[in-house]
């Protein structure tokens, strides 16, 4: 979403007041501007509904957790402001298409320093936009994506399992696939093994069985999670294990998985073509019910 012009489509909810994206505002000293101290969640409507809401919340409050940040609002209250800041999107923009949810909880205003207690009241703020949707052409075609020098965060220093408002590793990998002509970037743990990408999972598919990187060190994608669900009450083997990067080259298909991006085929890695060079049946398999377990949860047909 490269510079937002007056026709971006957005509404920003901090604490409670709901204003277009052009007109919110956070004091400058707010410790999650200052110093990424923050944490989110991402999630996408279908036919309204917020896809895996509640999953979504638990990984949010893991996240505060293991920060020391306190939700400034209870979990109910922090649901009917999520659903506000919705009607509040669809009002403005006289609308009713599916949108982009983001919540981000920051530590709040305070001094400069790094004592928690200079903060007296974290913030919430929920940032509803437009669903801007992948080319379908890109799940006929699947995408390229290179491996980044850039290594994932060790979980010894800032955990990848905590979807942390500091997001200049990704950003620093995401430049390595964009100087690429690349779609994504996959990072590498501090071992050499595929850990993730800058926003997704990553799957790699061998002789039938299904892999993903061990969920140590990386975020464990709520997508992620529903392709295991799918694909295990499938019968389709899939399994957790450390995976070199040059696995790529021998294998079969692979695939990343997001909220915003579903289970969208890897067709190429560093220049080199996957298996065939296109998406597999198992990419396709996957997504398929992956848009059935949305349909069936939202009550709508995910197309």
């Amino acid at each position: 979403m490269a510079n937002p012009s007056a026709a971006y489509r957005m509404v920003i909810n901090v604490d409670g007041v709901i204003r277009p994206w052009k007109e919110a505002r956070i004091p400058a000293m707010d410790h999650g501007f200052l110093y990424g101290d923050s944490v989110y969640e991402t999630v996408r409507t279908y036919g309204k509904a917020p896809f895996m809401i509640e999953r979504h919340l638990d990984r949010l409050q893991r996240s505060l957790d293991r920060v020391f940040i306190p939700l400034p609002l209870s979990r109910k209250g922090l649901r009917e402001e999520i659903d506000r800041t919705i009607r509040a999107y669809e009002s403005e923009y006289a609308t009713e298409e599916d949108v982009v949810v983001r919540m981000v909880i920051t530590r709040g205003t305070g001094q400069i320093g790094l004592d928690f207690a200079l903060c007296e009241k974290s913030r919430c703020i929920i940032y509803a936009f437009e669903l801007i949707h992948l080319p379908a052409s890109l799940y006929q075609t699947g995408i390229p994506v290179v491996i980044s020098r850039i290594r994932r965060n060790s979980p010894r220093a800032l955990d990848p399992a905590i979807k942390s408002g500091n997001f200049l590793n990704n950003i620093l990998a995401y430049k390595d696939a964009k100087d690429a002509g690349a779609h994504e970037a996959v990072f590498c743990n501090a071992e050499g093994f595929i850990a993730e990408g800058t926003t997704s999972n990553v799957f790699l598919v061998k002789d039938g069985m299904v892999w993903s990187p061990h969920p140590v060190g990386i975020l464990d994608g709520i997508t992620r999670g529903v392709v295991f669900e799918e694909a295990r009450a499938a019968g389709i083997p899939i399994g957790e294990t450390n995976i070199p990067p040059e696995a790529f080259f021998s294998a079969d298909e692979a695939f990343l998985t997001s909220s915003l991006k579903a289970v969208l085929p890897i067709t190429k890695v560093n220049g080199r073509a996957i298996g065939d060079g296109r998406p597999g049946p198992m990419s396709r398999k996957l997504l398929e019910l992956y848009l059935g377990r949305v349909e069936r949860e939202c009550n709508v047909e995910s197309a």
